[in-house]
């Protein structure tokens, strides 16, 4: 992760995120994760580690998720 972010990215905002998953972790007794929208590594594209390709899921669908974007996500997760 720390390879994958830039040196402009805000630091604080991707901690709020992170704190915000273990946040609703707790409220709900769910677990949640925080995914990287466009992942870190694919073989079709690299994300960043920045907070605008960061969301809050819980972590079941991330799973399921896998390393996929969201788009491919979605078209496999509806099949």
């Amino acid at each position: 992760k720390l390879r994958a972010q830039p040196a402009w990215a805000d630091a604080g905002a991707i901690r709020k995120i992170y704190e915000e998953a273990a946040k609703l972790t707790l409220q709900t007794g769910v677990k949640h994760h925080v995914d990287h929208i466009v992942p870190l590594i694919s073989k079709e594209v690299c994300g960043l580690h920045v907070k605008d390709n960061l969301q809050i899921m819980i972590g079941v669908e991330n799973m399921r998720k896998g390393n996929r974007r969201v788009p491919d996500w979605e078209r496999h997760h509806v099949q």
